[in-house]
């Protein structure tokens, strides 16, 4: 397992490298299903999450690269959150992304083509924007990311 890299939600330079160094490795991950940089939100303090019926870990999991080590469009965000399959549709639109609840899980996508180029920026500013969007006045603080290998899709 990787190791964690601590950020603050307005500094995420040290995730954007993570992401493009996966995707610059073109690495199909341990079973060659991929790799994801997993983004996770800071806990909620006990009695927030007491008020707000809210313990949960939250999550952004980026597809970086997929099935053989494929880099492409358009990249998909699984969103793990207290709200479930239907996080993607509380976050609103955002311009060149789209939302999904699939297969009870809920993805946001950022769209593009081969010709734009690869927005990795936008890619990680994304994902951390919907979380923190779902977590309510997140913390500054407290925010880490990892690479995952051993990512396994059916």
């Amino acid at each position: 397992m990787e190791k964690w890299v601590s950020f603050r939600r307005s500094r995420i330079d040290r995730v954007v490298a993570l992401v493009r160094a996966v995707a610059e490795s073109g690495d199909p991950g341990e079973h060659g299903d991929g790799v994801e940089v997993v983004v996770e939100a800071p806990r909620k303090k006990w009695w927030q999450a007491l008020f707000n019926r809210d313990d949960t870990l939250a999550q952004a999991r980026i597809v970086v690269t997929r099935e053989g080590g494929e880099v492409r469009y358009p990249f998909d965000i699984q969103l793990i959150t207290a709200y479930g399959a239907n996080a993607a549709h509380r976050l609103g639109t955002r311009r060149g992304w789209a939302v999904s609840n699939s297969a009870g899980m809920a993805f946001v996508i950022q769209k593009g083509t081969h010709r734009d180029g690869f927005d990795f920026e936008e890619l990680t500013t994304g994902a951390v924007a919907a979380l923190a969007k779902l977590r309510r006045h997140p913390q500054e603080r407290g925010w880490r990311a990892r690479v995952d290998r051993a990512v396994k899709r059916v």
